[in-house]
């Protein structure tokens, strides 16, 4: 899998997570001390590179995840890409 599918995938399962414990992007972005459209950036899978460590730690913590479930295929929340 190349880094644009793996950022797609930690998008989608940010995105999945976030809806669930009904946090908006902004105020994600704002916990984590991130522009919203940087946070937009994620979840759309357009981040140049790789998220990084610090940024996904923080996002687990806050939606109370494991970095596992953000970045493991086996959690990719297919159905929610057709849902939202």
């Amino acid at each position: 899998m190349n880094d644009e599918l793996d950022n797609r995938l930690i998008g989608i399962n940010i995105a999945y997570y976030r809806k669930l414990k009904k946090y908006t992007q902004m105020k994600l972005a704002q916990e984590i001390n991130i522009s919203l459209s940087y946070m937009a950036k994620i979840e759309s899978g357009l981040v140049t590179g790789c998220v990084s460590l610090p940024v996904l730690y923080k996002i687990s913590k806050i939606l109370d995840v494991s970095l596992d479930k953000l970045v493991n295929k086996k959690n990719w929340h297919l159905d929610y890409i057709f849902i939202y």
